[in-house]
């Protein structure tokens, strides 16, 4: 294997923003947007790691760039032979797990602690074997209002790409760089976290 290029790497032009995820839940469901591309993996996440994303963004930690391609370019076009996009004009190159999260959070496919919001922005929960949990549909509208107006917020970064061969190669760089994390790091990271609650 090499790293060698044929020519310099040119940078690629990126537009940084941050959009609600709720926006980005309603582009999919209105066909504007998919996430459904050969290089993606299907749903893998745990309903822990979805519940941990709505942690996140209620505690305000950041989590990843949603990045996608916009397909609706004349650079498109031109690489592909064709003046119009067949299909969803913008792809997820990565952020799968995440607006996926969101969707089911926003359609009530997903329950998290109740105790994770005020008391007043609760109506309806249900009974579990981890005590009440609620949804989002079961959230006040103020605090459905707050949460996917400020707090759901995911940086987002826009491409514009000729291929979904270049979509495939930004997904590869962006999850085939680094060392996953084993078992033994997170049953560590865990174990400390537990100290201080």
């Amino acid at each position: 294997m090499t790293y060698q290029t044929s020519s310099p790497i040119e940078r690629l032009h990126l537009e940084n923003t941050y959009r609600s995820a709720r926006e980005l839940v309603r582009m999919m469901q209105d066909g504007l947007m998919t996430a459904d591309l050969p290089y993606q993996r299907g749903a893998v996440w745990s309903t822990g790691q979805r519940m941990e994303l709505i942690r996140s963004f209620l505690s305000g930690t950041p989590v990843p760039s949603i990045i996608i391609n916009d397909r609706y370019t004349a650079t498109w076009a031109e690489a592909n032979g064709t003046p119009v996009v067949e299909g969803p004009g913008y792809v997820v190159i990565d952020g799968k797990q995440r607006l996926e999260t969101a969707r089911m959070w926003y359609d009530g496919d997903l329950a998290v602690p109740a105790s994770w919001f005020p008391g007043d922005d609760v109506l309806v929960t249900e009974d579990t074997d981890d005590g009440p949990y609620t949804r989002y549909s079961g959230l006040s509208k103020p605090a459905q209002t707050d949460f996917a107006m400020q707090k759901a917020l995911v940086p987002f970064a826009a491409a514009k790409v000729a291929t979904v061969a270049d979509e495939a190669a930004i997904y590869l760089r962006v999850n085939g760089s680094g060392t996953p994390q084993s078992g033994e790091d997170i049953a560590r990271a865990a174990g400390i976290a537990k100290q201080g609650a």
